[in-house]
């Protein structure tokens, strides 16, 4: 296949570390009983969260803006091997023509001496 795997690796290794910082990232992890001021704590969890879920939604459309480009790749080499395949055809198709010509012609040269 005329696809390169090792474009599709590189791309996945490059942005692991972004998608393992998506997955996982680090709130407040203060309980708001043992807090003193739960109201406070609650607001900065909140604040946190927002942030979080903002920070997803960039990263998540970064990501999909990099899949749509593999996609489009994936496209592009599948079209040229399509293309490859058919030439390949074509070619061996015409060497046997070309071969079986050559085998009723050297026949034919054998068979009138």
């Amino acid at each position: 296949m005329a696809f390169d795997w090792l474009a599709v690796g590189k791309l996945v290794l490059s942005n692991l570390d972004t998608i393992v910082h998506v997955v996982r990232p680090a709130f407040t992890r203060k309980k708001l009983e043992s807090a003193p001021n739960q109201a406070e704590l609650l607001d900065k969890q909140i604040a946190e969260l927002q942030a979080a879920s903002s920070n997803n939604a960039e990263q998540i459309q970064a990501l999909a803006a990099q899949l749509k480009q593999v996609v489009a790749a994936l496209e592009e080499a599948t079209i040229e091997a399509r293309a490859e395949r058919r030439r390949m055809r074509n070619l061996s198709i015409a060497a046997i023509v070309l071969s079986l010509a050559a085998f009723a012609t050297s026949a034919g040269i054998f068979l009138n001496r």
